[in-house]
């Protein structure tokens, strides 16, 4: 291979996220010289990819580097060949029934069938219909969904699911049918990916979609595991990091205070040395989760962050809210956090109104529970600020901050957001010791580094 094109490689899977030492670039120049009849992908793929989870990044990088860019354009245009496969697709009925697509210019699933390889996908949409998605503005996966309408996805899926649940279908064709959903959709995001890194000129689109980098909300089952088992390792190394105050040891920093005040009592005699080093710090942390509606989507890593911290740190009170408070410190919570979900779910419909109050919560907390609080707590609430036009009452949480050594907000909205006519942050902000916004696993390892 071409060093310049190994170095753009490299180059470009560092871009999006994706580490790579010398040594792995050494590695594989040594294997490519050595097995000069493997095929270069593998090779690379085997020694540059750590995680399975990177596959696919991996996929998309090497089609626009390795693969020429051109050549992928030219996968999508309808030239007369590809026009001609389409006219005669659209007289096979598939299992879903006849139709045409609604994108400019593409065949619909429906009307191709059950026979579909990768060469049947670029006929399915234009690239002239994926540049219009692209550049509307829309979310990644939102542009998604609108692909996968166009070329009539859905009705396709369900026809095979409602010919599954009649009979009409073997294990063996379901099986087989489960798979190529599986390559639709990772190849038209591979290909969306591919095509807005060209547009845009830059690796940007696709570090997005690394899932560290990605909205926790959008994660998939496998990045939300992913993230899960990250907030493992930093609540770890949090329960091991050492505090400021010191303590004698055998082992450690030599103590010479110590040591000199033995040699006084002693007549000046040495008879041993004295160490000392610093007691692992463990603050009382009070946690406050709104768990309405609009943090739907980002409460469960939250409490997950939490659920770890408590199993480390000496003393954590946890609260629950909407538009009061309720204690759920002594909860059992399970690793799926299902119990947790259906605690939320049983005291919102008892309690709750459904709309949160932020006003009415800090009062509660401020008048019922703060007396119970050490003044070297550290407060941190997890919510998003919406209090739904209800009066904010800031008073309460500047009597909250005034009493507890810090108050931390982890909100999960953009900063633009926090200023909207139903958000309240705008009144708390200034009582907050630090306010972060916390959307990503990125933004949650940043936060915990620093606050813990």
């Amino acid at each position: 291979m071409d060093g310049w094109v190994l170095l753009r490689l490299v180059h470009a899977l560092r871009q999006v996220s994706l580490t790579i030492s010398s040594q792995d670039i050494l590695d594989a120049q040594t294997c490519l010289v050595q097995y000069p009849d493997l095929p270069r992908k593998q090779i690379f793929k085997a020694l540059l990819i750590h995680r399975p989870q990177d596959a696919a990044i991996f996929e998309t990088v090497w089609r626009i580097v390795i693969e020429n860019t051109e050549s992928c354009e030219r996968e999508y245009s309808l030239d007369e060949p590809l026009k001609k496969d389409r006219e005669e697709a659209r007289d096979n009925q598939g299992i879903g029934g006849q139709g045409v697509g609604r994108g400019s210019g593409g065949i619909s699933l429906t009307a191709q069938g059950n026979i579909l390889d990768l060469s049947h996908i670029s006929n399915l949409i234009s690239v002239s219909r994926i540049e219009e998605l692209a550049g509307s503005g829309l979310e990644f996966e939102e542009v998604v969904k609108a692909i996968l309408a166009d070329i009539d996805y859905y009705t396709w899926i369900n026809s095979f699911d409602l010919a599954y649940q009649r009979g009409a279908l073997s294990e063996e064709e379901w099986y087989s049918h489960q798979n190529t959903r599986a390559t639709i959709l990772r190849e038209i995001r591979q290909r969306l990916l591919m095509l807005q890194v060209t547009l845009d000129n830059s690796w940007e689109p696709l570090v997005r979609q690394h899932w560290f980098f990605k909205p926790l909300s959008s994660l998939s089952e496998e990045e939300r595991e992913l993230v899960k088992s990250s907030i493992r390792k930093w609540a770890r190394n949090l329960a091991i990091r050492p505090g400021y105050r010191w303590k004698s040891h055998h082992k450690g920093t030599l103590d010479i205070a110590r040591i000199i005040q033995q040699s006084v009592q002693r007549d000046g005699l040495l008879f041993h040395l004295c160490y000392r080093h610093k007691i692992p710090r463990a603050p009382e942390l009070v946690v406050l989760c709104d768990v309405s509606n609009s943090m739907a989507s980002f409460v469960e890593f939250l409490i997950y962050l939490v659920t770890c911290l408590r199993a480390r740190f000496r003393k954590i009170r946890v609260f629950f809210f909407i538009d009061s408070v309720w204690n759920v410190t002594d909860f059992v919570w399970d690793d799926d956090l299902s119990g947790v979900k259906q605690e939320i779910r049983s005291w919102g419909h008892k309690v709750s109104s459904g709309f949160s109050d932020y006003g009415e919560v800090f009062k509660e907390l401020a008048e019922h529970i703060l007396r119970e609080v050490s003044s070297q707590a550290i407060v941190i609430i997890l919510g998003d600020g919406k209090n739904n036009y209800r009066p904010a009452q800031p008073e309460y949480i500047a009597q909250i901050s005034g009493k507890v050594r810090k108050v931390i907000w982890l909100n999960p909205l953009e900063g633009q957001a926090w200023s909207e006519p139903d958000n309240a942050m705008k009144d708390y902000q200034k009582y907050c010791s630090k306010v972060y916004r916390c959307r990503s696993a990125r933004d949650l390892h940043r936060i915990v580094k620093d606050v813990f």
